[in-house]
């Protein structure tokens, strides 16, 4: 396949559509709010401007959007002057925006009643990243096609995985954006309190690094512990709880707010008051799997 339609060429559509450009694809786009700029950015590397989507998809085989929000990509794909209701129905639809995974499976139920592939495919990393092309993409969809966009995808990313049915390349990067989000805020209070406390930062950093707060739960306690179905007592849920509360008293002492930490106060706090109370922090993963009536 080597004609393409790309629809949204801002901050990030914009780079990775040239490097679909460079692995020498043909390409044209169209986006009614396209900077000057990146228009020349585009025509300088050959290529084309559709005036609608209905001439983006006349000869194309496979159109790509990368837009801001969920209302944006049911306008392209299910609106009036949109994907679904043009005559060539010959189409792969890739959609690399961040929506919610329901709509990116409702999208795609909807095209395939009328025989349109679609594929979840939202990335992740910075534009940096979508500049040199080695963007996460994150890719849902019917398995049996994958194949047909996978090249196409390597062009603009370096690690292309490939996450199940439809909507499990948009699930998987809210859940990873969720992780990485929260995180952020954790990370923010911990080395506010670093400061103010005088403790030097690089030294508490290269200190945290070797411990579960910077390698991460995923990585260290959890495949050690409750992965393995091992929650007997290694670092017990209470003595987590005691620690929690003297890290938030000292805060106070020093001025931080620990908004996060008091967040999670009350859920190790819940947990504690049951049978979890002896047993290993990891545990906290079967707590909260509990209350979620999960499993």
């Amino acid at each position: 396949m080597k004609d393409i339609g790309f629809i949204g060429v801002g901050t990030m559509g914009c780079p990775m559509a040239s490097n679909i450009l460079r692995n020498n694809y043909n390409l044209s786009f169209y986006d009614p709010y396209v900077s000057e700029e990146n228009k020349k950015k585009l025509f300088d590397l050959g290529a084309i401007e559709k005036s609608s989507i209905a001439d983006l998809c006349i000869k194309n085989e496979i159109i790509i959007s990368m837009l801001p929000n969920g209302n944006d990509v049911e306008e392209i794909s299910l609106g009036k002057d949109s994907i679904i209701n043009q005559s060539n129905k010959d189409l792969i639809f890739i959609d690399m925006s961040t929506i919610l995974p329901s709509d990116s499976i409702n999208i795609n139920k909807k095209l395939n009643e009328k025989n349109i592939e679609m594929y979840d495919a939202p990335v992740g990393r910075l534009v940096s990243n979508a500049i040199d092309g080695t963007l996460l993409i994150m890719v849902g969809g019917n398995k049996n096609n994958y194949s047909k966009i996978e090249k196409i995808l390597n062009c603009m990313g370096s690690d292309v995985i490939y996450c199940g049915k439809a909507g499990s390349g948009s699930t998987m990067k809210i859940i990873n954006n969720y992780m990485s989000i929260v995180s952020n805020i954790v990370t923010a209070e911990t080395l506010s309190l670093v400061d103010k406390s005088g403790i030097n930062r690089e030294l508490a950093i290269k200190l945290m690094s070797s411990t579960a707060a910077g390698k991460g739960h995923m990585n260290l306690t959890y495949p050690a512990k409750v992965f393995k179905n091992d929650v007997g007592p290694g670092f017990k849920n209470s003595l987590a709880l005691k620690d929690l509360k003297l890290a938030i008293n000292h805060a106070e002492k020093e001025g931080i707010d620990l908004v996060s930490g008091k967040g999670v106060l009350k859920t190790y706090e819940a947990a504690v008051e049951g049978k979890y109370k002896d047993l290993d922090w990891t545990a906290m993963f079967n707590y909260i799997k509990e209350i979620n009536n999960l499993d």
